[in-house]
């Protein structure tokens, strides 16, 4: 008769197994939050340099409307000029030619 030969693991050893793989268990778990935190981090960076671009665009923007609000007021004060001109009876291409616009843009400008 042949007998079959069990091999019988102590409990010691089946701790130790676990044990290992509880340890690969956990190393997983580290390294997957790690990565999360990377990612984290990285799109804090990003929202960091999105709100430096929105701040420097609102800079730029607040320029300008400051040119756009100068060129309006040069345009108001031109535009009093004209109607004074044309008041004390300057032809309007008279005015064209010393200001150096066409008779065209000058009638705009009174608008």
């Amino acid at each position: 008769m042949l007998e079959k030969h069990v091999e019988t693991r102590s409990d010691e050893y089946w701790k130790k197994i676990i044990e290992d793989f509880q340890k690969i268990h956990e190393n997983e778990e580290r390294m997957k939050r790690q990565l999360e935190l990377e990612e984290i981090q990285r799109l804090k960076e990003e929202i960091r340099k999105t709100q430096e671009e929105t701040r420097k665009i609102q800079e730029v923007n607040k320029h300008v409307e400051d040119v756009n609000r100068q060129i309006e007021q040069m345009n108001q004060v031109m535009k009093l000029g004209i109607k004074a001109m044309l008041a004390h009876g300057m032809s309007l291409e008279l005015i064209s030619k010393s200001l150096s616009k066409s008779e065209d843009e000058i009638m705009e400008l009174l608008k």
